[in-house]
């Protein structure tokens, strides 16, 4: 990334001026594996920040129901981190729900908790989307995502459906993988040449990723306004 930034910049700033010599297929492949990239950390930064700005509002106005404790993969994702809370702190958030009052206090107190077992997670997957969607109240999340997007639940060429989403997002997670770790080559092949990359598969990925993100979040923005309305009633 050190080596291309220069050209990077070049190409996005006016009057750059670059001999067409320097646009070589290998250099464009370059910029392609860098939207991967790019698009996978942005997800990355999105899901944890969606977290910590409405998981408490989720917290607070579900109450002990919050966590849907049916979801083995929500379930799965806390245990394995040992995400437990010592007596001390259980009778200081009896105390301030009780006593003083402060239910706020509490659903903060816990989602911060959340928030810092959730930086040891890998979120960056569709499994990892699922967990995000319902600690935040989605019912069943991709099947939420595929409709507000008027997509088929079922995979079809036309109309490419959830699981087709699915695999696609975890298709460029797993493809960010190998071109940060081993060059753009696959697990099983890390002897091996770089994988061939295109504009076309490199542009369905990085959109498949940016509208799965806005369909996400404007569905958690809707969920948000429906707690709010609970929590003043």
């Amino acid at each position: 990334m050190l080596v291309y930034n220069d050209i990077f910049l070049g190409l996005v700033r006016e009057k750059a001026h670059l001999p067409a010599a320097t646009l070589r297929r290998s250099t464009l492949a370059h910029l392609l594996r860098q939207a991967i990239v790019v698009s996978c950390t942005a997800l990355d930064t999105y899901l944890p920040a969606l977290l910590k700005a409405n998981l408490s509002t989720a917290i607070r106005a579900k109450g002990r129901d919050f966590i849907p404790v049916s979801d083995g993969d929500v379930m799965q994702y806390f245990s394995l981190k040992g995400l437990s809370f010592s007596l001390e702190e259980t009778m200081r958030l009896i105390s301030e729900t009780n006593f003083s009052g402060n239910v706020e206090y509490a659903s903060s107190y816990i989602a911060n908790k959340m928030l810092t077992v959730s930086q040891k997670l890998y979120l960056s997957t569709s499994k990892g989307i699922h967990v995000v969607g319902r600690l935040l109240g989605l019912e069943n999340p991709w099947d939420r995502i595929t409709e507000y997007l008027g997509r088929q639940a079922t995979t079809s060429v036309s109309t490419p459906g959830k699981s087709e989403l699915k695999s696609i997002l975890d298709a460029t997670v797993e493809r960010r993988n190998n071109i940060i770790h081993r060059g753009d080559r696959k697990a099983d092949m890390p002897e091996g040449e770089p994988e061939e990359i295109t504009y076309a598969w490199t542009r369905q990925a990085v959109d498949t990723v940016e509208h799965i993100c806005i369909a996400l979040d404007e569905l958690i923005v809707a969920k948000m306004e429906e707690y709010r309305e609970i929590i003043v009633a």
